[in-house]
C-alpha cells in the first residue's frame, strides 16, 4: 500500500470541486453532519475499488464526475464517468499516461498494482474490501455471518485451501462417477455390435492370403511388361544390327576413300589458287609487252646519263669556282684597303706603339692567309676552265638531260619491277604445271576406287564404268577449259 498525497473530487454527489492534501500519518475528516465526510470516503472507494457501480453518484445536474489522486511516489490515478465515457487513466512519474476503456465492473490491474490496495478475497466470487468500513458500520466481521466469519477466519489460518481440496474432490468424484456409467454404457454398445465380426479373424486371414496374392501377380505382371520391353527392345537392336552390318559391307575401304577425298580437296584448293593466278598471267603478259616497248625506247638513256652526270659535276664546279671568285675579290679588297692604311700611316711623324703592335699582327695574319689565297687563285684558274666548257652548250640541252635523267631512273625502276613479275611468272607456270601433273594422278586414283567400289561413297548410288569416264572427263576437260581461258 502507498501512501495518499493529493485528492481532487469534482461532480461526485454533493462535492463540486474538492481539493484535499494529506498528511504523513494520520488523517482526520471532521465536520457536521452532511457536509460530505462519508462522499469523500466513498470517492476513494469508487476510485480505487469500482464501487458503488452505475453512475447515481454524479452530482445532480452535472454529466460527468471525475476524481482523481496523487500518490506518494508521483503517481497518478484518475476515474472519470458520465453517460459515454467510463475510464481509468493511470499517470506514473516521468513516463506516459495508460488510458483503460471497457473494464466492466472489474478494476484493471494496472490499477490495482499502482495503489496496491488489493481487496481480501474469501471466496471466488466474493472480496472484501478490508481497508474500507461503510457508515455505521459494525467492527470487522462481527456484522457478518456465521459461514463469513469462518471463511474469513479460515483465509487467515489457511484452512481455506482444504476447503478449496475437498469440494474439488468432491466435483471430480462425481464427474467421474459419472465418466464411469456412461463408458460402461458405451462398452455394453459396443460388445453387442462387435457380434456381427465374429469370424472377422478368418476374413483377415483370407484378406492378408488375397492380397499376397494380388502382390504376386502385381509383380509377375511388371516383370512380364519389362520382358516385353526388353523383347521390343531387342528385335530393335537385332535390325539395327544387321542395317548397320549392311552399311559397313557397303563403307569396307572407306577410309581409303576419305584419305583421297581429304587429298583431293587439297588439290582442289591448289587448282583453284593455280586458276587465279592464270587469271593474272594475262595482265602480266600485257606489262611484260608495255615495259619491253618502254626498253627499247629508253635504250639511249644511259648514254644521256653518262653526259647528264658530267653536266652535274661541272655544275658542281662551277658554282665552287663561283665562291671561290666571290672570296678572291674580298682579299683583293681587303689587301687594298690595308695598303692604303699602310701608305698613309708612312706619313704621320709620331708612330704609336700600340698601333704598330697591332698592325704588325694583322701583317702577319695577312701572311698566314696568303698560300690560302694562292690557293684559292688555282681553284678560280680550273672553275673558269671549266666553265668556257660548259658556255659551248646551249641551255636547253642541258634541260633536256636534265629530264632525260629523271625519265631513266624511273624507267630503271620500272625495267626492276619488271624483272620481279618476269621471276614470279616463271615460278607459278612451273607450279601450275606440276600441279596438273598431281591432279591428274589423283583422279586416275579416283577413277580406279571408284571402278573397284562400283557405288557412290557419299549418296550410296552404284556407279559403272561409263559414269566414272565422265567423272573423269568433267574434271579433266574443267581443267583444260579453265587454262584455255587463263590463256
Amino acid at each position: 500500500m502507498k501512501g495518499f498525497k493529493h485528492l481532487l473530487i469534482e461532480n461526485f454527489q454533493s462535492h463540486e470541486r474538492t481539493e484535499i492534501d494529506f498528511a504523513k500519518g494520520l488523517n482526520v475528516f471532521v465536520g457536521p453532519s452532511d457536509s460530505g465526510k462519508s462522499a469523500i470516503l466513498r470517492a476513494l472507494r469508487w476510485l480505487l475499488y469500482n464501487q458503488p457501480k452505475g453512475k447515481d453518484y454524479i452530482r445532480v445536474g452535472k454529466e460527468r464526475c471525475r476524481v482523481s489522486l496523487t500518490l506518494m511516489d508521483g503517481t497518478l490515478i484518475v476515474r472519470e464517468r458520465s453517460a459515454s465515457i467510463n475510464r481509468y487513466t493511470v499517470t506514473p512519474q516521468g513516463e506516459e499516461a495508460m488510458v483503460f476503456e471497457g473494464f466492466g465492473g472489474q478494476v484493471p490491474l494496472e490499477v490495482m498494482e499502482a495503489h496496491g490496495m488489493h481487496p481480501l478475497k474469501l471466496d471466488t466470487d466474493w472480496n472484501m474490501p478490508a481497508q474500507f468500513g461503510t457508515q455505521l458500520e459494525a467492527p470487522f466481521l462481527l456484522s457478518e455471518t456465521g459461514g463469513v466469519k469462518a471463511k474469513s477466519i479460515g483465509r487467515v489460518s489457511g484452512a481455506h485451501l482444504i476447503d478449496i481440496a475437498l469440494q474439488g474432490t468432491v466435483r471430480d468424484m462425481r464427474s467421474l462417477s459419472s465418466e464411469m456409467k456412461h463408458d460402461l454404457e458405451e462398452a455394453n454398445r459396443l460388445k453387442e455390435s462387435l457380434t456381427a465380426y465374429d469370424d472377422l479373424p478368418h476374413q483377415i486371414d483370407q484378406l492378408e492370403k488375397t492380397e499376397q496374392c494380388y502382390r504376386q501377380a502385381s509383380e509377375l505382371q511388371q516383370r512380364l511388361e519389362g520382358l516385353q520391353s526388353l523383347r521390343q527392345r531387342l528385335l530393335a537392336c537385332q535390325k539395327r544390327i544387321e542395317s548397320e552390318r549392311t552399311r559397313l559391307k557397303t563403307f569396307r575401304q572407306l577410309s581409303a576413300v576419305e584419305s583421297m577425298v581429304a587429298s583431293f580437296t587439297q588439290n582442289h584448293e591448289r587448282v583453284k589458287h593455280m586458276e587465279r593466278m592464270a587469271q593474272i598471267y594475262p595482265r602480266t603478259l600485257t606489262e611484260i609487252r608495255d615495259w619491253q616497248r618502254v626498253l627499247q625506247e629508253t635504250a639511249q638513256c644511259e648514254l644521256l646519263e653518262r653526259k647528264l652526270m658530267t653536266l652535274e659535276k661541272l655544275a658542281h664546279q662551277k658554282g665552287r669556282m663561283e665562291k671561290v671568285l666571290q672570296r678572291r675579290e674580298f682579299h683583293y679588297l681587303e689587301k687594298k684597303r690595308v695598303q692604303n692604311w699602310l701608305h698613309l700611316t708612312e706619313a704621320s711623324q709620331q708612330i704609336d706603339l700600340v698601333t704598330l703592335e697591332g698592325k704588325e699582327q694583322h701583317q702577319m695574319q695577312l701572311v698566314r692567309l696568303l698560300p690560302r689565297l694562292r690557293q684559292l687563285q688555282g681553284e678560280k684558274r680550273q672553275l673558269q676552265q671549266h666553265l668556257r666548257q660548259t658556255r659551248a652548250l646551249p641551255e636547253s640541252e642541258m634541260v633536256e638531260l636534265v629530264e632525260g635523267y629523271r625519265r631513266l631512273k624511273s624507267l630503271r625502276q620500272r625495267a626492276q619491277d619488271l624483272q620481279d613479275r618476269r621471276s614470279r611468272i616463271a615460278q607459278g607456270i612451273a607450279y601450275k604445271t606440276k600441279q596438273e601433273q598431281h591432279i591428274n594422278e589423283y583422279i586416275e586414283g579416283l577413277s580406279g576406287v571408284l571402278a573397284e567400289l562400283g557405288r557412290c561413297p557419299t549418296c550410296g548410288s552404284e556407279v559403272d564404268g561409263s559414269v566414272v569416264e565422265h567423272i573423269v572427263k568433267e574434271y579433266q576437260g574443267g581443267m583444260r577449259g579453265e587454262t584455255r581461258r587463263a590463256n
